[in-house]
């Protein structure tokens, strides 16, 4: 059994939920617990913070098995068909209520961290630590069709266009304002990121600004950018080495940058058997040691948890998912996507 590390520096936090999580979640910590070099024992919070079927007795005990503090808590936010608040709710609980360590980081149960993650251990002076990838919904500046989203954004957060940093995107080594990669950050504990995360995505979504009727709202990063700009955080921009997609449809895959690689984000490439067969092909050419570990555990099962819980997620799901809908039909769109 790993026992949590007697002077830990950071704190790993996963949000988890019945279903898919389960087995990605669990994945993600064994895998830190194998690669993460000096962090491999640090302490790991997995925390349920919405409404939702129980997670399985094999879960919760293989948790205990791995040293990891379970939490389960229902927020009962107002909010929660928006399912990337799951994320800024896990965040609040960990740094107000369970977190111990100067440092804490978020990562989503589809990433693998597979070589010591030591820039996520942040050093003085930097509150902050998060990636750039692409562009996506970011503006390069006023001649970018994107722009009108960000400025609409600017007054309901009140704060001028501005004062967005400027930060090099890695796909296309762009300058943007200020877009964001949520799927692994870490932040300081005591800077209040954590509520202010929550209260970033509240805002942006009780502004009912979307950026365009195909995507209402993009992700939880850009309500996480505009949080750091008002928190006043000293942030640093880690290298795209902390957050690499690794699946058939990535722009920004090569394969000789895996040796690099500190954090994999495999997305749904687990799931799909082609695109499963597709990524453990890649590992065994790059990492053959990540292969042989990794190789007997997926591709993951989606239906876990029995009939009963599958039923409740469905219902949860349905219910949620016309809540999301009533709120995308009261917004209004910034950004013409084109079919």
């Amino acid at each position: 059994m790993n026992q949590p590390s007697t002077n830990p520096s950071i704190t790993f936090v996963y949000g988890v939920e019945s279903g898919i999580l389960e087995p990605q979640t669990l994945v993600a910590i064994e895998c830190l617990r194998k690669f993460g070099g000096k962090y491999a024992d640090s302490p790991v919070l997995a925390i349920t913070p919405r409404f939702g079927p129980s997670l399985t007795h094999q879960t919760l005990r293989r948790f205990e098995e791995l040293g990891v503090t379970y939490i389960r808590q229902n927020m009962r936010h107002p909010q929660t068909w928006y399912h990337y608040l799951n994320k800024a709710l896990a965040c609040t609980l960990a740094e107000e209520n369970y977190a111990k360590t100067e440092s804490i980081a978020f990562l989503d149960s589809d990433t693998l961290i597979i070589q010591e993650p030591e820039l996520l251990d942040l050093p003085s002076g930097v509150d902050f630590a998060i990636c750039s990838t692409d562009q996506n919904v970011g503006s390069s500046g006023p001649n970018d069709k994107n722009e009108p989203y960000w400025l609409a954004l600017c007054e309901a957060y009140g704060i001028n266009i501005d004062d967005l940093p400027w930060v090099i995107t890695s796909l296309e080594q762009k300058p943007v304002r200020f877009r964001l990669h949520s799927g692994v950050f870490s932040f300081r504990r005591g800077t209040g990121i954590g509520r202010g995360y929550l209260e970033g995505c509240e805002r942006m979504i009780d502004s009912r600004i979307s950026y365009s009727e195909k995507l209402p709202f993009p992700g939880d990063d850009v309500a996480l950018a505009f949080a750091i700009v008002l928190s006043k955080l000293r942030f640093k921009i880690l290298p795209d080495s902390y957050n690499y997609q690794i699946l058939p449809s990535s722009t920004r895959y090569q394969r000789e940058s895996i040796p690099d690689v500190r954090v994999l984000h495999y997305h749904k490439a687990t799931i799909h058997p082609d695109e499963c067969q597709w990524m453990m092909n890649e590992l065994k050419l790059t990492r053959p040691d990540i292969y042989e570990w990794l190789r007997d555990r997926v591709p993951f099962n989606p239906l876990v948890g029995g009939p009963h819980r599958r039923l409740l997620r469905r219902l949860l799901g349905e219910i949620r998912t016309r809540e999301g809908k009533q709120v995308e039909r009261e917004c209004r769109a910034y950004v013409r996507v084109d079919a």
